[in-house]
């Protein structure tokens, strides 16, 4: 699921107003610069969403799928995230320019009432492209976007700010199969799987930003745990992900590739637990190696699998 749920990735929980911190940073690029709309969408979390769920249509189509569904999945997961993301950035525009982050709104490129305004045209056409596809997808875009929304607009300044995450990112992998309209009975691995990887993303995310989320008051999960136990919490996730994963494949698949999958993400996790060590530009890669880790244990699971 963005910087909300169905994204996979995480923004600074909502936190109370504080005082200005300055000039805020940041190139001014306008409204229709690529570039801005990248930002909005939150590209890092985006892309890896949209990766999975299309692997998975492809897995879930037996390796043929039909290229028009395809697309409409591809629309589908983008302008979830977008919707996610964008309003996102508009709630937490006065935030985001108290803490000194330079994204979109508070550089000028474009107005916050834009960023709303597009925010909900994308998520009419996340469902639309859902109900293309089938009702029981349409069914999911729902359960994704009602996800994104409630953490921007209610849930990330609260210790339940995980949630939504925690719901949101088992509904990715659906997404596919839903496409190729067909859920075989295995898929229920991806619930206990995607939760606990909802949780380590969701804090490795927002480890970054704990320091100027409390200079503004957040009261988000986060913050409230502060960077130690945020950090061994989304650890103890990531591995527990990853030790469902790497069992339920190797018990329903082939071992090869769940094996290769699992190396891989362990490997992420170790090397997240090295470059994490610092300031939030150190956390900031580390949860780079968690998304990663994330996708590796997904694409492993899903060939070894091939539910």
């Amino acid at each position: 699921m963005a910087d909300a749920p169905a994204a996979g990735g995480v923004p600074a929980p909502h936190p109370a107003r504080g005082p200005a911190r300055g000039p805020v940073r940041g190139p001014v690029r306008g409204p229709w610069h690529p570039a801005t709309h990248l930002a909005l969408l939150h590209a890092a979390p985006a892309f890896t969403v949209i990766a999975i769920g299309l692997a998975f249509g492809v897995v879930a189509a037996r390796g043929r799928p039909d290229p028009a569904r395809l697309a409409l999945l591809a629309g589908l997961l983008a302008t979830n995230q977008y919707a996610a993301g964008a309003l996102n950035d508009a709630v937490d525009a006065a935030d985001d320019a108290a803490a000194g982050r330079g994204k979109p709104i508070q550089a000028g490129s474009i107005s916050e009432t834009a960023v709303r305004r597009l925010a909900v045209a994308s998520g009419i056409a996340s469902l639309g492209f859902g109900l293309a596809l089938s009702p029981a997808t349409f069914g999911l875009a729902v359960t994704g976007l009602a996800c994104a929304w409630s953490y921007d607009l209610w849930l990330k300044g609260t210790p339940a700010s995980v949630l939504p995450f925690a719901v949101a990112l088992p509904v990715v992998p659906l997404f596919g199969y839903g496409a190729a309209g067909r859920f075989p009975g295995v898929l229920w691995w991806v619930w206990p799987v995607g939760f606990l990887g909802a949780v380590a993303v969701h804090l490795a995310d927002a480890l970054p930003d704990v320091e100027s989320d409390r200079s503004v008051g957040a009261r988000g999960l986060v913050p409230r745990l502060g960077v130690r136990r945020a950090a061994w919490l989304a650890g103890a996730a990531y591995t527990g992900a990853a030790a469902i994963a790497a069992w339920s494949g190797l018990t329903a698949g082939d071992r090869g590739p769940v094996l290769a999958g699992t190396g891989v993400a362990v490997a992420l996790g170790l090397a997240a637990v090295v470059a994490g060590r610092g300031g939030p530009a150190a956390r900031r890669r580390a949860y780079r190696l968690v998304l990663g880790g994330v996708v590796a244990l997904a694409v492993g699971w899903a060939a070894g699998v091939r539910p």
